[in-house]
């Protein structure tokens, strides 16, 4: 009989403890496709310098949100030295999508907000990686996501003849 109840202490103690230490980023591998990874996963809402001391091993770091609706979220991360945005669901806290962006504050700006194409203003939302230029109110776009609220997803745009204005939005200090 007393077998059976250290036995089951003992198990507990270990179920209980990995399910803690599991969370959005405990498969990450850096050489391993991270974007894929992540979807579907769960953010844990506790502190942020907890999530990031248990993946030093992959050098995470967050570097901001930006709320996109009620419903969603977009979160930064440096992963394994490159830049992430994350999608999320804010009552869930699940990631619905992924994308990489280029980390080069020398000559990209981050942008979120609506842009015109060929001069006219594009309804949706959109983030941008901006070429960065001083002097000019808008900025050619490097690359573009539109954000389908009812899909959860980024969905890849054309970035000819598209221009933001040239302040930076995403992501915050």
């Amino acid at each position: 009989m007393k077998i059976g109840i250290y036995s089951l202490l003992v198990l507990s103690f270990f179920c209980g403890k990995s399910s803690f230490a599991s969370d959005a980023f405990s498969a990450i591998k850096c050489g391993s496709e991270i974007s894929k990874k992540l979807i579907g996963r769960q953010v844990k809402n506790e502190k942020v310098v907890a999530i990031e001391a248990r993946h030093t091993r992959i050098g995470l770091k967050n570097v901001g949100t930006d709320d996109i609706s009620e419903g969603l979220l977009a979160g930064y991360w440096m992963i394994c030295g490159n830049k992430y945005i994350l999608l999320e669901d804010k009552k869930k806290l699940r990631i619905h999508d992924v994308i990489q962006v280029p980390d080069d504050p020398a000559r990209l700006v981050e942008f979120t907000g609506q842009c015109t194409v060929h001069d006219k203003e594009k309804p949706e939302l959109i983030f941008a990686v901006l070429n960065k230029e001083d002097g000019v109110a808008t900025l050619s776009a490097q690359s573009a996501w539109i954000v389908d609220e009812k899909k959860k997803a980024f969905k890849k745009t054309s970035t000819e003849g598209m221009r933001c204005e040239n302040v930076p939005s995403a992501p915050p200090p």
